[in-house]
């Protein structure tokens, strides 16, 4: 089995590690994606929510027949995206590839939820991507650029602020 990366940001703060991902104990909005393989750690996770969180978890698995139950706070959605059931690339006739449906379910979610990237990068979401590695490898990039880049351009006005 692949090593199992993760992408999380909490808050301000930006963490990448192969392990269980810290969990404060106040995460009160929450968006989780991942993989069959993040689904024990996506079960502890919701698990550890406070009652009152709210969010989405999004899991991307091959076939309908992988879906399982995942408790979740009454506000937090848990989706499945079986793979089997939808295609590729708009037009392109191909299958969807892994990383493909939930890529689309979290950048789907993310513009719903955030304007722009400036409002992404100071969200107070708890926002956890796990998989095997190279899972959804654009997703995070892309995620880690964005807030990166609006960080560092919020730190470089701050700093020249008289």
């Amino acid at each position: 089995m692949a090593d199992e990366a993760s992408l999380t940001y909490i808050g301000q703060d930006m963490f990448l590690d192969f392990a269980d991902p810290p969990l404060p104990y106040d995460a009160i909005r929450v968006l989780f994606a991942g993989d069959a393989s993040s689904v024990p750690t996506l079960r502890a996770m919701l698990a550890a929510l406070p009652i009152c969180a709210r969010g989405q978890v999004f899991v991307e698995v091959d076939t309908a027949a992988e879906i399982e139950a995942l408790p979740s706070p009454g506000r937090v959605t848990v989706t499945w995206l079986a793979r089997d059931r939808r295609s590729g690339a708009p037009g392109s006739g191909l299958p969807c590839a892994p990383g493909a449906a939930v890529e689309r379910a979290v950048r789907a979610w993310l513009a719903e939820m955030y304007v722009d990237a400036e409002a992404l990068a100071e969200a107070e979401h708890l926002i956890w991507l796990g998989g095997a590695e190279g899972f959804a490898w654009d997703l995070r990039r892309d995620l880690h650029d964005t807030v990166s880049s609006v960080r560092s351009v919020s730190h470089d006005h701050d700093s020249t602020a008289v």
